[in-house]
């Protein structure tokens, strides 16, 4: 029944991606949110992503590890299967989601697969078993969203200098024009969500389809993680002063960010072009002109 369930949201969700308007929701909290569990549809969706599955199966098959430890392995299980697909004679898989866990269980080789719930600070390994590699799809629309960064910091710390898949990830912010939805475009977001779209200065919106016409000026990095680095504790906090260069007297009314990755040194993954699943996120900002400096100054912090 989950898969069934599961196949026919992901199917809504592609179907809805490929017509091209702007998707778009509020956000209820803020994305730095760190979320124990998603549901099982959710993460089915991610699972039939295939530009994102294929990346991952590339780099696993590429390294080659015999014994891979899995963070936040879900329901599915698709990184384990990948792992052992590649060679692995034994995985590790952690899952902070208890049921998501147990289903997980359920469909896995208990011979070659150990199934761990919890976080992924609060388990312990077998005591038999040193990882080779690290595998998780722990990356939100944001680099540090999920707390990727935190939690491979930590487990570089507990078992040494270990290969990972994502290798590395950063966030991108560029500033915008007022963002405009067409009547069709506001009929089309409440049929697919139910809430009829409204854009209030100061609100953060998921959305997926941001016209290209609307960014003012090229994007900038304001986090970036090498999640391979022994240095990567030291990565959690980062500040940053961006400044824009743009075109005098024209009118900024938000900023839009998402988050790029290198799955390894092979694959790099925009999120920005749209085809994967993950969305960007939209901050809806008072319009304000450029003055004749033509130039605009973002401050960002980061607690990773």
């Amino acid at each position: 029944a989950a898969a069934v369930s599961g196949r026919a949201s992901a199917r809504r969700f592609w179907k809805l991606s490929r017509k091209g308007f702007p998707l778009l929701m509020p956000m209820q909290s803020s994305p730095g949110h760190l979320r124990a569990s998603y549901s099982s549809d959710f993460l089915y969706t991610l699972y039939s992503d295939k530009v994102r599955m294929a990346a991952f199966q590339g780099a696993i098959a590429r390294h080659g590890a015999k014994q891979v430890l899995e963070v936040g392995c879900g329901p599915w299980t698709p990184l384990v299967d990948m792992a052992l697909a590649s060679g692995a004679e034994r995985v590790v898989a952690i899952e902070a989601g208890l049921e998501h866990a147990e289903q997980a269980r359920r469909k896995v080789d208990a011979r070659r697969v150990t199934v761990l719930a919890g976080r992924s600070a609060d388990v312990e390994l077998p005591g038999d078993f040193v990882p080779e590699l690290i595998v998780g799809e722990l990356l939100g629309y944001l680099a540090s969203e999920e707390g990727a960064p935190a939690i491979f910091a930590d487990l570089q710390r507990r078992y040494g200098a270990v290969k990972v898949v994502p290798k590395a990830a950063c966030s991108l912010v560029v500033p915008t024009r007022p963002l405009h939805l067409s009547l069709r475009d506001k009929v089309r977001n409440w049929a697919a969500h139910g809430i009829w779209p409204s854009l209030v200065p100061g609100q953060l919106y998921d959305i997926r389809n941001f016209p290209l016409s609307a960014q003012l000026a090229e994007a900038q990095v304001w986090e970036e993680f090498d999640f391979e680095s022994p240095d990567l504790k030291d990565r959690l906090q980062q500040r940053h002063e961006l400044w824009f260069s743009i075109e005098p007297g024209a009118e900024v009314g938000g900023l839009l960010f998402w988050m790029c990755t290198d799955v390894d040194d092979h694959v790099r993954l925009d999120t920005r072009d749209g085809s994967t699943s993950w969305n960007q996120y939209y901050l809806h900002l008072h319009r304000q002109r450029i003055g004749p400096d033509g130039s605009l100054l973002v401050h960002t912090s980061v607690d990773a």
